[in-house]
């Protein structure tokens, strides 16, 4: 052993023999081959591990193939069924299309088309029937009625003034008596009486020659030139036999 210079103790390397030296080396390659053999050994694991793998994958792979391929199939399937459920479907359509579906919108539309063809037979009906009516009647009902009231109008006032005549004849102007009764007033055409109509014959002669000409011309009577012409027509009218001379 060596002293240093702070006065230590340096222990000195110590010699080793040439058998020391060829143990060691012996023992550092059986650790060496050990080694290569793990090594060779990890690396036909590893192999051996990968190829496993390989076969592993390739059977999930099958696996998952068949299995896509199954419900493939399955769905080919379903889908053919419903194509053929479909088809089938559609054809009912065009059958009930067909042979149903007429009847069943005839069915609906007959009362539609009745209800219309009434309408137009009636609208039709009534037309022609105004129109043969008029053919028949030119004149309206209304107007009929209208001519027949008049005519009855003219039916009453012709009977009370033939019967006014016959009553009025048996006056005589020249009998102061009976120039005092009282005269039976007629009718003007219109169906009323005048309001010049005289209440006896001395009424009627106390009238100027204007008065006797309006009472005249409310009868429709002609108006004469003379004063005495005029009192001869009225009296004339009334049913008065005599005559102013």
């Amino acid at each position: 052993m060596a002293t240093s210079t702070d006065g230590t103790a340096t222990p000195t390397p110590a010699h080793k023999s040439p058998e020391q030296h060829s143990d060691g080396d012996n023992g550092k390659q059986t650790v060496l081959d050990s080694l290569t053999n793990t090594l060779s050994k990890l690396e036909l694991d590893f192999l051996s591990l990968n190829a496993s793998n390989s076969a592993n994958a390739n059977g999930l792979a099958q696996m998952e193939y068949d299995e896509i391929d199954g419900k493939a199939h399955q769905l080919r399937a379903e889908v053919g069924d419903y194509d053929k459920s479909h088809k089938h479907r559609i054809d009912e359509i065009k059958t009930r299309i067909r042979e149903a579906y007429p009847t069943e919108v005839a069915e609906q539309l007959r009362p539609v088309i009745q209800s219309h063809i009434q309408a137009e037979v009636q609208a039709c009906t009534k037309d022609e029937v105004k129109k043969q009516y008029e053919k028949l009647m030119p004149i309206s009902l209304e107007q009929q009625l209208g001519d027949m009231d008049k005519q009855l109008s003219m039916v009453k006032t012709a009977l009370n003034n033939s019967e006014a005549r016959s009553f009025n004849s048996s006056v005589d102007i020249v009998d102061s008596v009976t120039r005092k009764d009282q005269l039976r007033p007629l009718l003007k055409p219109d169906g009323t009486q005048s309001k010049l109509w005289p209440l006896d014959l001395n009424s009627f002669f106390a009238y100027d020659a204007e008065t006797v000409k309006k009472l005249l011309k409310d009868y429709n009577i002609p108006v004469e030139k003379t004063h005495d012409a005029n009192l001869n027509s009225f009296l004339g009218y009334i049913g008065v036999r005599q005559q102013v001379v």
